[in-house]
């Protein structure tokens, strides 16, 4: 059995990702739930993920059995279950520097820029087991309305109110209190997304835009420039170079150029589909059954 842990059923994109990753393991034929402090599951997005309590959880737990965790406020506790761990790096926070030079820690990351910081703190290779976008994002070719830019009010709000200020003709709209499902309806219906949580991990909510057609406006950021490029599937930069940009977002002479540039948008969400996840986590699940032990899967010699 493989348990992933997660601090909460909140509305997170890091809490999404685990109830995704769960799924895809099911789907490989590798039995996995998730654990939560009450074993209440999210009811913001789709799972077919099983939910116990976190306590319940730990309970059942043998020498045998995965214990997966991305918090890592989590793992001096987790480390004391005795079950083998699998760090799941969704951020690059120097929290996680302890962990990821446990040796007998697996860690996977979902992104380049991830990997890249597992190598350079500790040394040592991750697994890869990607990342997916819900097939719902994508485009569908429904109409756009060119005046709404959709923003997340968490981080960067006043960013968002400033861009929408820049070029008046723009109605900023946050996402706010909405389920999955919600949220992929506006996007696919709206022209312009606002990513505006500067130096974000990764910003799975700007690659759901992008599969649903927006054009995105983002500061920069950091696991994210592995799908963000500036002037040819979106625009990247400070604020006043944003403002700019918006500043001719509706202007006639530029609408084959963004059109253009949505399509790239597309193409490059594509990249992110679940079929393209399913066998790197097919490929972990499968290297991780056979290893007696998860050092095995990290050492060169």
């Amino acid at each position: 059995m493989i348990v992933y842990c997660v601090p909460s059923e909140g509305v997170y994109g890091g809490i999404k990702v685990a109830y995704r990753f769960v799924d895809a393991l099911q789907a490989s034929g590798v039995a996995a739930c998730i654990a939560t402090p009450d074993g209440r599951a999210s009811q913001w997005f789709r799972s077919q993920a099983p939910v116990l309590s976190r306590t319940e959880a730990l309970s059942r737990l043998g020498a045998d059995d995965i214990v997966v965790f991305s918090l890592p406020h989590d793992y001096l506790e987790l480390r004391r279950t005795g079950s083998r761990l699998v760090f799941h790096c969704q951020g690059t926070d120097p929290l996680i520097d302890p962990i990821l030079r446990d040796l007998d820690v697996t860690v996977l990351t979902c992104w380049q820029q991830a990997a890249e910081y597992v190598r350079d703190v500790a040394g040592r290779e991750p697994i890869e087991v990607g990342i997916d976008i819900p097939e719902q994002f994508f485009h569908r070719g429904e109409a756009k309305d060119p005046h709404v830019a959709l923003y997340m009010p968490r981080r960067g709000r006043e960013a968002a109110l400033a861009l929408g200020r820049a070029c008046r003709e723009l109605e900023p709209v946050a996402i706010d209190g909405l389920d999955e499902t919600e949220v992929a309806l506006m996007m696919r219906r709206a022209s312009i997304y606002l990513a505006t949580a500067e130096d974000e991990w990764f910003g799975l909510p700007a690659l759901e835009a992008m599969a649903a057609g927006c054009l995105v406006y983002s500061l920069p950021v950091r696991g994210g420039m592995e799908y963000l490029e500036d002037g040819v599937n979106c625009f990247v930069g400070d604020l006043t170079y944003l403002e700019d940009a918006i500043g001719r977002a509706l202007h006639p002479e530029q609408a084959d150029r963004h059109q253009a540039m949505r399509s790239a948008a597309i193409a490059t969400a594509l990249q992110y589909r679940s079929a393209l996840q399913a066998p790197k986590v097919a490929v972990f699940a499968e290297r991780f059954a056979l290893a007696s032990h998860p050092f095995e899967l990290v050492r060169d010699d």
